[in-house]
């Protein structure tokens, strides 16, 4: 069923929910929508409730605001949750998706049971030099060439650092499995540092596989997903 609420500042958040059982919320990365997870969805149907948002500047989701960060993001996954009357979900999130997931269940263990995080970056750093290099153009272009506020909005917010301190991240306690490509945009053992303090999280990487897993590797990353979500704990 698809699905548009108001957010508190006005915008129109975009989410669409299949299937039936506990709930499983997905979110896409930059510049991606929902329609990024189907081999995921198909998948996953018949087991859970899946809830698959677009982010706002994103797909069929708008922003009135004229900026775009972690916290506005964090309140719109917010407001799916309560309007679906939803206490408590796990959370699938590929690249920027899975910062704003991971960014969530900091603020907010409460509502998250467990993560699958799929090709993370905590800080902007830990990306390899192109794909920074990368990042800066594309916000370079879309903001003095094309002149495009909503490009330049969603640019610049795959520039930023999680907004997480240190000690904060000590303290995610979620049930947490981290899966990176061995030649994705971040370095395992970048990422293997971070993972490496957090008290209930794994780190598992996949051979010969760059930074879309969840469509370079589909059976495996879905594989490897769902003996996470339906154990006891988060080790693999």
């Amino acid at each position: 069923m698809q699905k548009i609420i108001s957010a508190k500042d006005g915008s129109p958040i975009f989410y669409q929910t299949i299937g039936q059982g506990e709930p499983l919320f997905f979110i896409h990365g930059n510049s991606g929508s929902h329609q990024y997870f189907k081999r995921q969805v198909d998948y996953f149907k018949n087991n859970y409730q899946l809830i698959l948002m677009d982010t706002r500047d994103h797909g069929r989701s708008k922003n009135k605001a004229n900026k775009l960060t972690f916290e506005q993001i964090m309140a719109d996954i917010k407001d799916i949750l309560k309007n679906e009357k939803i206490k408590k979900a796990s959370f699938f999130g590929f690249s920027d998706g899975a910062n704003i997931a991971l960014t969530f269940a900091a603020y907010n263990q409460n509502l998250v049971s467990k993560m699958v995080l799929v090709s993370p970056n905590i800080t902007f750093d830990q990306l390899t030099p192109y794909q920074r290099m990368l990042s800066n153009n594309l916000y370079w272009m879309a903001k003095n060439v094309f002149r495009s506020k909503k490009k330049s909005r969603v640019f610049q917010l795959a520039r930023k650092d999680l907004p997480i301190l240190p000690e904060q991240a000590k303290r995610i306690n979620v049930p947490s499995l981290f899966i990176l490509g061995d030649h994705d945009i971040v370095k395992p053992e970048k990422l293997g540092s971070f993972v490496k303090n957090l008290p209930n999280a794994t780190l598992k990487i996949v051979k010969n596989c760059g930074h879309s897993v969840p469509k370079l590797k589909p059976d495996q990353l879905n594989n490897l997903s769902m003996k996470f979500l339906t154990q006891k704990t988060a080790k693999i």
